[in-house]
């Protein structure tokens, strides 16, 4: 089976433990095909002193993709960004894109208007059906405009709603707006990430989307799907990638991808 993981977290984000040449040589170990760097860029926090991103960020350019030449024949190495909000400063996004010559770029949010990141947030006080509403409408929103390659961790609150405050919630009052990310998604050439991170290393104990937003997008006509552990150490690369080609081929996919130069490389699952 070809092992690809297109969702890692090098010590270049702040929260990544590992340096890149500590995860090229694990991921080297473990015999995958490929694997994309994704650091975290949250646009609208570009400048922050604690994410230290408008430091770590243009060092990442420079000393990640000579690994790509150096682990040529072993491993296909890619650069790319995880970018949070990048409705807030569309045009700050744009230009890094454009700057750092990104492989990849991974449109999430993790934060919604007039609420912290959802990790930091109380369930129990925080009302999480009216989150999850304008959750899923900035994510629609980017879908329709964002210069992105997928749509990262699409049920992302998910992982603290329900996996770590133990609330349930009902998916299916959202059931139009997801399809409407979905069908917008597909129609623009923007991929569906299958993030596996919440399925090991989370309580939430699945993937992220589950199979039915999985297949939900490629009934909209979705084609590209990528697999990502969202590690942020070395041992976490690839964990659950066999449970997450399991969703892709259930939900009808034959393939997966990674990305060069922003261009979908097909992998036959």
């Amino acid at each position: 089976m070809n092992i690809i993981d297109t969702h890692v977290h090098s010590s270049f984000s702040f929260d990544g433990e590992n340096t890149p040449r500590e995860m090229a040589e694990q991921a080297a170990r473990l015999g995958l095909t490929a694997m994309t760097f994704t650091e975290h860029i949250d646009v609208d926090d570009y400048r922050n002193t604690y994410y230290r991103q408008s430091t770590l960020i243009p060092v990442a350019a420079v000393e990640i993709p000579p690994l790509k030449e150096e682990y040529k024949g072993r491993i296909n190495l890619g650069f790319g960004a995880e970018i949070g909000q990048y409705l807030r400063k569309p045009e700050l996004a744009e230009s890094l894109i454009k700057d750092l010559k990104l492989d990849f770029v991974i449109g999430s949010a993790h934060v919604v208007p007039g609420y912290k990141d959802c990790y930091y947030l109380d369930y129990h006080k925080t009302n999480p059906r009216e989150l999850l509403r304008l959750y899923f409408g900035e994510i629609l929103e980017l879908a329709e405009k964002g210069n992105i390659d997928v749509i990262g961790h699409l049920t992302y609150p998910l992982r603290y709603i329900t996996g770590r405050d133990g609330i349930v919630v009902n998916l299916s009052e959202y059931a139009d707006i997801i399809r409407d990310i979905c069908i917008t998604a597909a129609k623009r050439g923007i991929g569906l990430e299958i993030n596996t991170g919440g399925i090991r290393r989370q309580n939430y104990g699945k993937a992220d989307p589950e199979l039915e937003y999985v297949k939900m997008f490629r009934e909209a006509g979705g084609e590209i799907i990528t697999i990502g552990s969202d590690a942020h150490r070395t041992c976490d690369i690839a964990a659950n990638f066999k449970e997450g080609a399991e969703i892709a081929k259930a939900a009808g996919f034959k393939r997966i991808a990674y990305f060069e130069k922003r261009k979908p490389i097909f992998i036959e699952l």
